[in-house]
């Protein structure tokens, strides 16, 4: 076969090649254009489908308007909650709106959060001072950052406490307050109900005997003392036990990096318990605090009832 020389190949061929280089690039400069936009298409695509994300976050998450908190709607509330149980409502007493803004600023001002202030003062000493005669009195507190009016009463309704002083069959009057402040250096409202029954009359007939329902309020406080201090002797018994427990084991710890570990580890959970025994003892001295001012509470009104009778 006779071999073709490079020569004859480029005369017989290189037209054509040269043709189909050419149609290459014009395919290509045809093509470029579309290219780029389908690139640009999809960088677009994604920034939209971004942005829309964005946009449907914004739109999905309105701002919350705070509701005036008033004195007036609490109790308005308060009734409602009542209606609903069958119960009469309550009347406003200016006397205990009086009260209940001298706990409120008492407590901002002392900045604690209890029934009890820490002078002892408590809401029967302040409707003594300000002349409201009562056969019972009682307090409901609250704090928090609240948006609604609704929502201070259904906090108190989902407590038992709480909720038996809003529900009470045997107090006639109410008074409120709302107040805005610091609390531990962070914003809040603090919130006050004072409920109560007056007193009749003492007329040199009548002699007006302690309320059953301190009394009753004495007993379930105290049960609760007790529970509280029954577990504060059994949480002292066990710190004591893993104390000796650890410094026993400790003196053969030496250089065993394992039984030094396991000792770490007994070591941080005594101390988590050693920090919740003496929260439940803040607890427990709290609430003897506040029995014992209702007991003297109790007392006195006794002592007056004794003294009606002796006059007699």
């Amino acid at each position: 076969m006779a071999k073709i020389s490079e020569s004859d190949f480029w005369k017989k061929y290189g037209i054509i090649i040269i043709i189909l280089i050419l149609v290459f690039f014009i395919v290509i400069a045809i093509n470029m254009s579309k290219l780029f936009d389908f690139f640009k298409s999809e960088n677009n695509v994604g920034y939209f489908v971004v942005q829309r994300a964005e946009n449907l976050g914004n739109s999905i998450m309105p701002s919350v308007s705070r509701e005036v908190l008033t004195k007036d709607a609490i109790i308005t509330l308060t009734n409602n909650a009542r209606a609903l149980s069958g119960l009469p409502p309550l009347k406003e007493n200016q006397l205990l709106n009086t009260i209940a803004e001298s706990r409120a600023n008492d407590m901002l001002e002392k900045q604690y959060f209890a029934h009890v202030s820490p002078t002892g003062q408590q809401a029967s000493d302040i409707a003594q001072s300000v002349g409201y005669r009562y056969k019972i009195i009682a307090e409901n507190i609250g704090s928090g950052d609240f948006y609604t009016n609704q929502k201070i009463i259904d906090n108190w309704m989902q407590s038992p406490g709480h909720r038996r002083n809003i529900l009470s069959a045997e107090v006639e009057d109410i008074g409120a307050a709302v107040l805005k402040g610091k609390m531990k250096g962070a914003e809040t409202y603090i919130t006050v109900q004072i409920f109560g029954l007056q007193s009749p009359l003492v007329s040199e007939h009548t002699c007006v005997a302690p309320s059953k329902s301190l009394l009753d309020d004495i007993d379930l406080k105290k049960a609760e003392i007790e529970t509280l201090r029954d577990q504060l002797s059994r949480l002292k018994h066990e710190i004591d036990t893993e104390k000796e427990s650890i410094e026993t084991d400790r003196r053969y710890a030496y250089d065993d990096n394992q039984k030094i570990e396991n000792l770490n580890e007994r070591i941080r959970a005594l101390n988590e318990k050693s920090r919740w025994y003496n929260r439940t003892l803040e607890d427990e001295k709290a609430k003897s605090s506040v029995v014992g001012s209702m007991i003297d509470e109790y007392n006195k009104m006794s002592q007056t009832y004794n003294d009606c009778h002796a006059s007699h």
